[in-house]
């Protein structure tokens, strides 16, 4: 039964694309990166995204939950 329930176990995934003006210290340091996205993605009004739902297969992206 354990199985069936992983199965059924229905999700929402949004995938989000961010941009950021090109830096050799962002893309060296990922702390840095990281809280530049942050900062982009918290002073948006809206997060433009690509939404799936459903019995989604495992992705192989790092997932925030």
């Amino acid at each position: 039964m354990a199985g069936r329930e992983f199965l059924e176990k229905k999700i929402i995934r949004a995938t989000i694309t961010v941009e950021v003006p090109y830096s050799n210290e962002l893309l060296n340091d990922g702390s840095k990166l990281n809280k530049k996205l942050k900062q982009v993605i918290a002073d948006t009004d809206y997060i433009p995204h690509e939404t799936q739902a459903g019995n989604l297969e495992p992705t192989t992206r790092p997932v925030i939950k």
